[in-house]
């Protein structure tokens, strides 16, 4: 058995998910591996151009000072004193200076050359070093001791020689001074002789090493580039080894597709005859629904007739019986008469463009035109003023500038006329209140106008209000509420004004002195022309 056939016999074995599961954490290992062996290469590279670097110039610089300022400092300046080219004093003030310095930066090359580098760059470079079997170099040659050894007693012995010249310059006692200086020159030189054999040391350390990392680089290459060669073919083995049992896989779910396609087809040509069957009966039982549609649509537009007259009706029937009160107190003047006969006619009309109203309600032909907002808050009111006068409930309405919107005007006022008519019912339950009020605001914004309708009826209750435009709830005797007025008023203003209505209970003076609860329902119109669902379908 081959390699390829076993793994696809394993493959077999094992879920479609699974599979790819396999093939990601194939993909991202190999990934991983050749990213890990490159970061290992680059901060090796990164360890010997700038870590080596450092370690190995930074001793070279500090030693080079060292020698200058033998040099120049000590030896040029006893040469000038020797040949009274420079005062004692200076010349004590440059040798003192001179001597500070070179000792700290003698001790700063002793600390960095017994300091040990460390570091991310230094493992990988140790790591490498390690894996490719190389020779490790030593940090610091026994040469390199011997002469610091040296350095060492020769700095010592030049500064305790100084130490005794220049007690002699400060006291001009030249002649004294001169007589060490030509000893000293000799101890100068000699140590200028070991500076630089360290210099050479060092050099030939960093070019040694320098060679030893460069034979690291170049063979960490080599076996990156076959790593990242046998990685890429191994991957490429299983790819192709998955593919092909993705392939045979596809093949096999092409023929499941191909036999369960015609089986389809067969049932297809058996249900085509049970589906005109069952049309024909759908299309009776549609026919069956619409007519029942029709009945519906007609009850519910004569029940939001009788809804809409009974606020009229009511109106009209205690006109009738201030006349015959009025005729009774012997007070019936022609004045009083034209009064109500004009508040009749007024009524009369409101009644018969309630009936047009609903007879085009499910026309789609109905047009918009732009109204006055307080000619409909004022109808509004004076249609409902003889059963607020007869609870004896106070209406008012707060706008500062006349409004105008566009939509239909009757609409609005049959919403205003339902959200008074509720107030009115709640109102007249509550017989304990001083005052009954009712107060319309209307204001807009920038983009809509809001009609407020609020009445001090003490609210509604919390888990009425989300229900109150739910179509036939009512909270009132079947006598009193259809449970439609809230409804179609939703309707109006949400589908052929493209507005909004809602509701919720608040506090507020209604222009007394004390907080009611209150119940408000707010209207909202956009003042720009919206395009609407203008009416219901017939």
């Amino acid at each position: 058995m081959t390699l390829a056939q076993f793994i696809n016999d394993k493959l077999d074995h094992i879920k479609f998910s699974n599979k790819t599961k396999i093939l990601i954490v194939i993909i991202l290992s190999g990934m991983m591996l050749i990213g890990f062996l490159m970061f290992i290469s680059i901060f090796a590279l990164k360890y010997d151009y700038e870590t080596l670097f450092q370690k190995h110039t930074q001793p070279q610089v500090e030693l080079e000072e060292i020698k200058d300022m033998y040099r120049v400092n000590i030896n040029e300046t006893l040469y000038d004193i020797k040949f009274d080219q420079i005062s004692n004093n200076d010349a004590v003030e440059v040798i003192f200076l001179a001597q500070q310095i070179i000792n700290k930066q003698w001790e700063n090359y002793k600390v960095s050359i017994d300091t040990p580098i460390g570091g991310l760059p230094y493992f990988a470079s140790r790591w490498l070093n390690f894996f490719l079997v190389a020779q490790s170099l030593p940090e610091k040659t026994i040469f390199q001791q011997g002469l610091v050894e040296k350095i060492d007693v020769k700095m010592k012995n030049i500064n305790s020689q100084l130490n005794a010249i220049l007690p002699l310059l400060s006291k001009s006692r030249t002649e004294e001074a001169l007589y060490l200086i030509d000893g000293l020159s000799l101890d100068t030189n000699a140590l200028n002789i070991y500076l630089s054999s360290l210099i050479n040391s060092h050099l030939k350390q960093s070019i040694s090493e320098k060679q030893t990392n460069d034979h690291l680089f170049q063979t960490s290459t080599y076996m990156l580039i076959l790593l990242i060669g046998l990685i890429f073919f191994f991957i490429s083995m299983v790819l192709f080894t998955i593919f092909t049992h993705f392939k045979n896989l596809h093949n096999y779910l092409e023929e499941n597709i191909s036999q369960k396609t015609k089986e389809l087809r067969i049932l297809n040509a058996s249900l085509e005859n049970r589906i005109k069957k069952e049309v024909e009966n759908s299309r009776k039982k549609d026919n069956i629904m619409f007519q029942q549609a029709k009945l519906a649509s007609l009850g519910e537009m004569l029940q939001n007739i009788a809804h809409q007259w009974r606020q009229p009706l009511g109106a009209l029937m205690m006109i009738i019986q201030s006349f015959e009160s009025k005729f009774l107190l012997g007070k019936l003047d022609s004045e009083f008469i034209s009064s109500r006969v004009a508040d009749a006619h007024m009524l009369s009309s409101n009644m018969s463009e309630t009936l047009e109203d609903f007879r085009t309600f499910f026309n789609p032909n109905k047009s918009k035109k732009n109204f006055s907002i307080k000619e409909v808050i004022q109808k509004s009111i004076d249609l409902s003023k003889y059963q607020l006068e007869r609870e004896e409930i106070a209406i008012s309405y707060i706008l500062k500038d006349d409004l105008e919107v566009f939509g239909f005007k009757n609409e609005l006022i049959h919403v205003l006329l339902n959200l008074i008519g509720n107030s009115k019912d709640i109102l007249s339950t509550h017989q304990n209140l001083d005052k009954k009020i009712i107060q319309i605001i209307a204001k807009e914004s920038q983009e809509s106008i809001y009609i407020n309708v609020i009445d001090n009826g003490g609210g509604i209750k919390n888990d009425i209000i989300p229900k109150v435009f739910d179509p036939y709830f009512t909270t009132k005797h079947q006598s009193v509420g259809t449970g439609i007025g809230l409804y179609m008023s939703k309707q109006m203003i949400e589908k052929h004004m493209a507005g909004r209505i809602g509701c919720k209970n608040i506090k507020h003076k209604l222009g007394s002195p004390i907080f009611y609860a209150c119940s408000m329902f707010t209207i909202e119109i956009p003042k720009q022309p919206i395009q609407t669902e203008e009416a219901y379908h017939e």
